[in-house]
């Protein structure tokens, strides 16, 4: 009876034995063909070749310019006062003629003892067109402290910029610069820089660049917005097609061709101009095969091919 019992244990354990074994043998299946898989999938990624247009990387002559805007003044522009206090009498000018130096813009009633009846002049104290009076109504009181009116030479322009430390350590005294009108739609007039600070306020990170221009045509209106390029510096640089560039989490790169593999290179921006922009690297070298278009799709070590 015993013995009966004991052929039974005996028959159990070892289809239990077989029923482990056999789901191992599956397992290992499994996983050797999804090894496989991979494996196949890996080398088909490595047998792509991806089609590129590439161009050579040469130095060029970058010729940075600056673009501010501002308003036209006249050079001079200068307020006028009154020499003595007294009440507005009578215009002798009207806003917009032109004066020369010393000519009469209107006078001015002393109205004080041992003064009565007497005219005091207020005179223009440059050559230039009346750019605004302040006083119209006769018996107003006139305050030497007080402007009251305003000239200006239209025929030299200047505009006063303010330039962030970043464009003002490119700026130099003498550079050209151009002054456009920006609601006119026409040509502007060449100039050039008169006066860069010679520091840099701590509290605006700015300084005062002053530009300066001979408007002899009447191009520009004292008092008009104008755009003012300022030609900076003129350095040697890469530039490369925007389209070259890519972006990532907190990095600039490219790609080069480098023997139809695809090799990566962290780059920094610079100046940018049209549809090409500066790019910056030690590892830049004259010559190199710069992948400007089909970048986007690749990878380190991938296999490329120029078109």
């Amino acid at each position: 009876m015993k013995g009966k019992i004991q052929d039974k244990q005996n028959k159990k354990g070892l289809l239990k034995n077989i029923l482990i074994i056999s789901t191992v043998i599956v397992f290992i299946i499994i996983f050797l063909r999804v090894v496989f898989k991979i494996i196949q999938g890996a080398q088909k990624t490595t047998d792509v070749v991806y089609e590129v247009e590439t161009e050579k990387l040469r130095q060029v002559p970058i010729k940075e310019t600056i673009l501010f805007q501002g308003i036209a003044e006249g050079d001079p522009q200068v307020k006028v006062y009154s020499k003595v206090p007294g009440k507005f009498e009578k215009r002798i000018v009207n806003e917009g003629d032109f004066v020369k130096k010393d000519a009469i813009l209107f006078y001015i009633n002393r109205d004080m003892p041992g003064f009565e009846g007497q005219l005091a002049p207020v005179n223009s104290p440059i050559t230039g067109v009346v750019l605004s009076l302040y006083y119209f109504d006769k018996g107003a009181f006139i305050d030497p402290q007080k402007p009251v009116g305003e000239i200006a030479n239209q025929k030299n322009i200047k505009v006063v910029l303010k330039a962030g430390e970043d464009s003002l350590v490119k700026i130099k005294k003498g550079q050209r610069a151009v002054l456009i009108p920006s609601y006119k739609g026409q040509d502007g007039i060449n100039g050039f820089v008169d006066t860069v600070s010679p520091f840099i306020n701590k509290d605006t990170l700015s300084g005062t660049v002053i530009v300066k221009a001979s408007n002899n045509e009447d191009k520009i209106t004292v008092g008009m917005s104008v755009d003012v390029v300022i030609d900076a510096i003129e350095r040697q640089g890469f530039m490369v097609p925007q389209k070259a560039v890519l972006m990532g989490e907190d990095i600039t790169y490219i790609f080069i061709n480098d023997n139809n593999m695809a090799k990566r290179i962290d780059v920094k921006t610079g100046y940018m101009e049209n549809d090409r922009i500066e790019i910056i690297s030690e590892k830049l070298q004259e010559g190199m095969d710069i992948i400007v278009s089909g970048s986007y799709k690749l990878n380190e070590n991938l296999k490329v091919k120029v078109k």
